[in-house]
């Protein structure tokens, strides 16, 4: 079960690197190694390490940018700390199944899990992840900015060669590189959804959306279920992949902002958090509302 569960996590498309660490062991990496030397990826766990240790208690997930890919942060039992890059080809409904089953398969047997993971993906053919090759051309400055970050971490970064950016998302109001799908859409608000559980429980989550969706009949095609999961009852597979109409994104807007307002009954400044930590750049501008 263990090995099944690590090989459907680590050959879901869109996973482009895993870590673990624990501030004991030394720090295991898979899928990144040639993108990161050895000094690097220890300044990296470190950075990470650190940070970790300023997130409130409740919080058990951090996420932010790592270059062009989105940082998932997963903050386990024992110190435990499990790192997770995807990329534009992840489809955010699946990764969520899967992370679920990974994290209670480390959590199963936590004080070995660093050596578990290792013997199990050094025997699995990784058809998923893919690697990036380093450039010929000078790397930018390091620079950690995640949201908080302590200066020490900033500090132990900036000792290794310059090949790594980490920071926090970027303005909500790029533009994305292509049109946004209803694939696009319902992956957003599965993103949006996720995010949301650091706050607040799946159902009353799944309540929220539901009360403030509006009575329109295409909104009405978009179902959410008990755990605050999306999907898009009768449409095809071409159709998912069809771009959106600006009125259909227009009606997508108006249902994120009532249900951030809503949620921001609760969390006073929900509002705030969504924009600067709950989504990427291309997520960001599919569902909210631009600023005048």
């Amino acid at each position: 079960m263990k090995r099944e569960v690590i090989q459907d996590f680590l050959n879901l498309p869109g996973i482009a690197g895993v870590a673990l660490m624990d501030g004991r062991s030394r720090p295991y990496f898979c899928g990144i190694d040639q993108t990161l030397n050895f000094q690097q990826k220890e300044a990296l766990a470190q950075g990470i390490l650190q940070v970790v240790e300023t997130i409130p208690s409740g919080f058990n997930l951090f996420e932010f940018q790592f270059t062009e890919y989105q940082a998932h942060l997963y903050r386990l039992d024992r110190g435990m700390v499990l790192l997770v890059l995807t990329d534009q080809d992840l489809v955010y409904a699946d990764y969520l199944s899967v992370i679920q089953q990974l994290q209670t398969v480390l959590r199963e047997d936590m004080p070995n899990a660093i050596a578990t993971f290792r013997l199990m993906a050094g025997n699995i053919t990784l058809t998923g992840l893919h690697y990036r090759k380093h450039s010929a051309d000078p790397a930018p400055t390091e620079k950690l900015d995640a949201d908080p970050t302590p200066a020490s971490a900033e500090a132990a970064v900036s000792e290794t060669p310059p090949a790594i950016v980490l920071s926090a998302p970027e303005s909500a109001n790029q533009a994305p590189s292509k049109p946004a799908t209803l694939k696009d859409a319902i992956a957003a608000l599965n993103h949006l959804s996720q995010f949301t559980t650091q706050y607040l429980g799946t159902h009353v989550i799944a309540n929220y959306w539901k009360a403030t969706r509006p009575q329109l009949d295409w909104l009405a095609n978009v179902q959410v279920d008990r755990t605050a999961q999306f999907s898009f009852t009768g449409a095809s597979a071409q159709e998912m992949t069809t771009s959106l109409t600006p009125q259909q994104q227009e009606w997508l807007q108006t249902w994120v902002t009532a249900f951030i307002k809503r949620c921001a009954q609760v969390i006073r400044d929900f509002p705030t958090i969504v924009k600067q930590k709950g989504l990427n750049d291309q997520q960001a501008t599919l569902l909210l509302m631009r600023e005048e």
